[in-house]
């Protein structure tokens, strides 16, 4: 979330900067006002755009993904790791409920501005024209209007009526009232965003400049500036109505009054918006860092989804050779790297198995947790590590992706650290391989018993219990759940459900609401025992990729 609101503001700066040197000065009123709207929309929009041909893409045909480390855990034949989880529900989010105050707040002020507006309704008279209200506000000289209404007090002479309703009619017809509901809603919704309030200012006044240009069209330039220098109105303090009188504003309107017009050949400034949106871009497609909430993108948690051998081998034929960047596709590597432990296996199922062991492994035992507990969140705390493993045998092109960048340090700092590898080897040459390693670290808050519920993935431990029993979640049947993969997004989902069903494998998943992670699972039982069986059994020989089993306590 915070590096989301970071690109947001890094668009509107720019936006805003572009707008002040280019356009402030330019009497293409309607155009400004359509750039200052359609940024402040862009802005909120760009960070969410990732175009795939910008960023670099790595088949994931080319990665092979290690088993998931549970930091800190015990590991043995039968049991790999256990992870105990405190009670999310116990834990407050100050960051959240500061959010929303302040967004509470500013709902708040807003409902108050639209009372205010109908009990001045109440107490006034009114009158039509054009097929627009006027209300006359008794004892007052303001003067202003909002959606279909324009309000005047009484006090005012009827030749300064004539100018004020003349500007005020044009407001409503170029239906100003709904780009100021549009910034009361931003700064209800992004309240500590200054720039929002800047947005609202400067449409303010591209506002009055319309208002103020074609009026003297109907009224004359002259007459029309004389009034301005001589009227003096109190207005109301409800900042999204449109003011005929804002003294802050008043020179600046004047002067625009007086200024020649914008030459045509002017319009082209709004060109250079294109390499501010070609910089966003790139920016945001380029994006590495994300919270910890929204990690991972279309990687997963556990296993990997792989295309068949068939399909690798077609592409393989279609290209004369591979790219050195991106190493061998897992799936066809003739030999697959290994360490000095594991190379007399020939195997190389077996191979992958020993050296997914000595990986997890020496990541558990070097992971320094104390370094890190400062940084990280109380609960789950989820890294991705993607890495080569080269020619050579040496672990290089180490990235990572977690919840702080303390944690990210650590990871690549431990992984960089495993010893050099026997590299593997493809059609008799040395060649680099592709790996992803996803870590769990469990932050334990709360120690009592009655508030600890266990993690696993091994063959005999107590399974994970999760309570999902609320309204979006009747579905959910209680239960004991073969957990294979955890998705972020729909799309790699679905794919993996599929690549399952040709392996004659009825998969199926459930939305978590609490990560809002898709859960894919192989089958339900009623009884933890029936569940380790098939755990054990490798669901009858038919799936031997990692499971863990998680209890549910649905309807």
């Amino acid at each position: 979330m915070l590096y989301y609101l970071l690109q947001t503001v890094i668009s509107q700066v720019l936006f805003l900067v572009l707008y002040d040197v280019f356009h402030k000065k330019d009497t293409f009123f309607s155009l400004n006002r359509l750039y200052l709207l359609s940024t402040s929309l862009l802005s909120f929009i760009l960070p969410f755009i990732k175009i795939k041909s910008i960023r670099e893409n790595i088949p994931k045909e080319y990665i092979f993904q290690l088993p998931t480390v549970f930091i800190g855990q015990q590991t043995g034949a039968e049991a790999f790791s256990a992870l105990y989880i405190s009670d999310p529900t116990g834990n407050m989010n100050w960051w959240q409920l500061c959010y929303g105050i302040g967004a509470f707040f500013m709902l708040i002020l807003f409902i108050r501005k639209i009372v205010k507006l109908r009990q001045l309704k109440k107490c006034s008279g009114f009158n039509r024209i054009e097929n627009y209200t006027v209300y006359t506000l008794i004892n007052s000289k303001d003067a202003f209007s909002f959606w279909n209404t324009i309000y005047l007090g009484d006090q005012i002479s009827d030749i300064e009526k004539e100018q004020i309703i003349t500007h005020e009619i044009i407001h409503l017809k170029e239906k100003h009232s709904l780009d100021l509901l549009w910034f009361e809603f931003l700064k209800t919704i992004f309240w500590f965003n200054p720039l929002v309030y800047v947005y609202q200012s400067k449409t303010n006044t591209l506002h009055e400049f319309i208002a103020d240009a074609k009026s003297i069209k109907i009224l004359g330039k002259r007459k029309y500036c004389e009034q301005l220098l001589t009227s003096v109105f109190d207005t109301e303090n409800i900042k999204f109505i449109n003011q005929f009188y804002d003294h802050s504003l008043l020179k600046k309107r004047i002067f625009m009054l007086q200024k020649s017009q914008s030459q045509s050949i002017a319009k082209y400034k709004y060109l250079a918006i294109i390499p501010v949106l070609v910089l966003m871009l790139v920016f945001t497609s380029f994006s590495e860092k994300e919270t910890s909430d929204n990690f991972f993108d279309k990687e997963q948690i556990t296993t990997p989804t792989i295309k068949g051998i068939e399909q690798l081998q077609a592409e393989k034929k279609g290209s004369s050779d591979y790219n050195t960047k991106k190493g061998i596709p897992f799936i066809l590597i003739d030999k697959i790297p290994t360490t000095k432990t594991c190379k007399e296996i020939t195997d190389k199922s077996l191979i992958k198995k020993c050296v997914s062991d000595e990986i997890k492994k020496f990541v558990n035992t070097n992971f320094n947790i104390k370094a890190i507990q400062p940084y990280a969140k109380p609960g789950i705390n989820r890294i991705y590590v993607r890495f080569k493993i080269d020619s050579t045998g040496t672990i290089t092109d180490i990235q990572a992706r977690g919840p702080s960048a303390a944690l990210e340090t650590e990871a690549r700092r431990v992984i960089s650290s495993i010893p050099p590898m026997i590299p593997g080897e493809h059609e008799g040459k040395k060649v680099a391989v592709l790996y992803s390693l996803p870590i769990i670290i469990q932050i334990k808050e709360d120690k009592s018993e009655n508030q600890k519920k266990l993690l696993t993935n091994n063959r005999g431990a107590p399974a994970l219990t999760e309570t999902l029993l609320d309204k979006k979640t009747q579905y959910i049947k209680s239960g004991y759940y073969l957990i294979t993969n955890i998705f972020k997004h729909k799309k790699y989902l679905d794919e993996r459900l599929q690549e399952l069903k040709t392996r004659g494998l009825n998969s199926k998943f459930y939305k978590n609401p609490k990560d809002g992670y898709f859960y894919l699972y192989l089958k339900r039982y009623d009884t933890q025992e029936e569940a380790k069986k098939m755990l054990r059994s490798n669901m009858n020989e038919k799936y031997n990729e990692d499971l863990y089993i998680q209890r549910i306590n649905g309807k």
